[in-house]
């Protein structure tokens, strides 16, 4: 990956954590005052619950990126005790292109769903009507950050893993 696009990723990626990190401030004081408001005065927000789990989409696919990147993403790795770490490397890499290509299919089926929605101007009814399209083009940006970071996770490991190259005696 050229230099200035994997700059645009990382900044991307970063852009995404800061905006999560705001979006739980937020959601902490929403909660807060709505549970204020409930107990203490009887007036509960009426939208606060609704306008919560869109922004638990947001977080999860604008943090996903970062969370990978950061190795913060639970895994299962009693199987890596017991096999050599060469190895293990290459599972890493195996299961990382794997993630990768899942993350791509997700972000191709999300782009579809995503154009659906905007082009036959599909709502989001509850109690606040907001266009799906707005909900959902988290989806298919978030898994693209996704799969690029799944990829270079898979690069790094095949680097680890290939054999030096040997130059040729003269």
């Amino acid at each position: 990956m050229s230099s200035i696009l994997r700059n645009i990723h990382d900044r991307l990626i970063q852009a995404g954590a800061i905006f999560c990190g705001a979006v739980f401030m937020f959601m902490m004081v929403v909660v807060t005052i709505d549970a204020i408001l409930r107990y203490g005065f009887g007036a509960p927000l009426a939208w606060e619950i609704e306008v919560n789990e869109y922004l638990l989409l947001y977080v999860a696919f604008l943090g996903a990126p970062w969370l990978l990147r950061q190795d913060g993403h639970v895994r299962v790795d009693i199987l890596f005790a017991y096999i050599p770490e060469r190895a293990a490397r290459r599972l890493t890499m195996i299961t990382s292109l794997l993630g990768g290509l899942a993350c791509l299919v997700l972000c191709v089926i999300g782009c579809q769903s995503t154009w659906e929605a905007y082009v036959r101007e599909l709502p989001e009814i509850k109690t606040l009507a907001v266009p799906r399209w707005i909900l959902m083009w988290v989806i298919p940006y978030g898994s693209l950050l996704l799969s690029i970071e799944f990829f270079i996770k898979a690069r790094g490991h095949w680097l680890l893993t290939a054999p030096a190259p040997t130059r040729a005696t003269e």
